[in-house]
Order: C-alpha cells, then structure tokens, then sequence
C-alpha cells in the first residue's frame, strides 16, 4: 500500500492565492492511508474551496472491488436493521433488529449498483450491554471480516449520545476500528436534512476520529434514495481500492 506524505506548510507556500494566515492543520505533516483521507483534511484546511480534487494518476490503485462488506454499530434504537434494509434495497432484517439486550448477529447479502455488498446488523451498543453481546458482535465482526464499520447515528442526536457510542465502538473494538469506519447519519422524513449542518452538529471529535468520513441516508423504506446509496457504496469501494482490500479484525475478544 502506498502512503500519502502530506505537508500543510509547503502546500500552503505554493498556494499563492491563499493567505498563510487562513489556515490551519493539526501537524506540520500528515500521513494518510488513502486518497480520501487527504481530501478531507484539504477540505478542512480551504472550508470555502468548492473546485473538485484530482488524484495524481501514479496514484491511482489497480485493485479490483468485487465484494463488499460491512458491520453496522450504533447506540439502541438508531435505525440499524432499517439501515441495512436501505442499502441492500429489500427487507433482509426484522423491524426492530438485534436488541442490545440479544446476543444475535445476522448478516445478509445483495447486488447493490454492481457490487456483492453483504452487511451485518449488531445489537445496539450501550453503558448497559452485557458482555455476551460484545463478545457476540465480536465473534460476527471476525468472522466477516468487513471491509468498512459504518457507525449508525440518528439526525438530531445530541452530542453526548454519539461521544457515548464512541465510548462503546472503542471498548467493543479498539482503538483500529477509526480507521475502517464511516460516520453513517440516518433520518426517515421525506425532505432531506441539510448535510453540512448536520455534519456541524455530529461534533469535532467524532468526525476527527472517522478521517471526516460521513454519509446521510433516508432509512424509510417508503422514501428510499438509491443516489445515497449509491454514493455510500461508491465511498466505500473507493476505501477498499486504496487499502488494497485490507479487512478489519478485533484482535482482543472481550
């Protein structure tokens, strides 16, 4: 796997047009696992550049996606089950899921916009799990080995609730798991929430944690948006390019 050597000073300096004094980044240089991760840190260093950003083509991946696989975690009640039904396109879960109270894990399989996406519903995370249901979601996490964690959040949620399920991913899953994992905001009116405010709203440090890797989908199965689907699935076939379909593990079972 290629890394990317990012160094925010000598960026800034051959950027004429932008005043030294406007911006700012975490370290004086920043490695990245992907193509993706730097756009998103450039994003953040020039908020008000709306230009696209192209990848040198030395750094194009020659890796073929022919499968896809995902875990999805989050707090009780987020919309998980009903998540996974939006992306793979049919009802493949119960209304209502895993409970955090089960130890059950299920996942099933689809075509999804040409690609084998099989996704994994979890019990709900919470300060009250037990430890069977950790242990549960651990052995499904292994034994799937997923490509990508898609950490469920509702619109609307308040800060304490998401920094609370980041307390819970990180007991369950360690440290590793930010680097696999997408932040994925669900809502089920019709009208669609304004993206960058919600995105304001998820807070810093949960956003810092996933590399700024954030999608919104409509999980109402009467309202279903196959362009955030699509978009999602693309994100993340893009992530597994670049990892060279490097899969996520837990290396410590609780």
């Amino acid at each position: 796997m290629e890394v990317l050597t990012f160094n925010a000073d000598r960026l800034r300096q051959n950027l004429s047009f932008c005043w030294p004094d406007e911006v700012t980044a975490r370290n004086d240089e920043e490695d990245f696992d992907d193509f993706e991760d730097a756009t998103n840190l450039v994003k953040c260093l020039w908020p008000g550049w709306r230009l696209p950003l192209e990848e040198e083509r030395s750094l194009l991946q020659r890796y073929t996606v022919s499968d896809i696989r995902l875990v999805l975690v989050g707090r009780p009640g987020v919309g998980k089950s009903s998540t996974g039904n939006a992306i793979l396109g049919r009802l493949a879960f119960s209304p209502g899921g895993p409970s955090s109270g089960t130890s059950s894990c299920c996942w099933q399989s689809e075509w999804v916009f040409g690609h084998q996406v099989t996704v994994a519903d979890t019990p709900g995370l919470s300060e009250t799990s037990s430890d069977a249901v950790k242990r549960d979601i651990s052995t499904c996490v292994n034994m799937l080995r997923p490509h990508a964690v898609l950490l469920v959040v509702r619109v609307g949620s308040s800060t304490v609730e998401d920094l609370a399920a980041v307390r819970q991913v990180e007991e369950v899953f360690g440290m590793d798991v930010w680097r696999y994992t997408r932040i994925l905001c669900t809502y089920a009116n019709p009208a669609a929430p304004d993206i960058e405010t919600q995105r304001r709203a998820t807070g810093p440090e949960l956003l810092f944690r996933v590399g700024y890797r954030y999608h919104v989908l409509n999980n109402n199965p009467d309202h279903w948006d196959g362009q955030q689907v699509y978009d999602l699935v693309q994100a993340v076939a893009r992530m597994v390019m670049a990892k060279e379909g490097e899969v996520y593990s837990i290396r410590n079972t609780i």
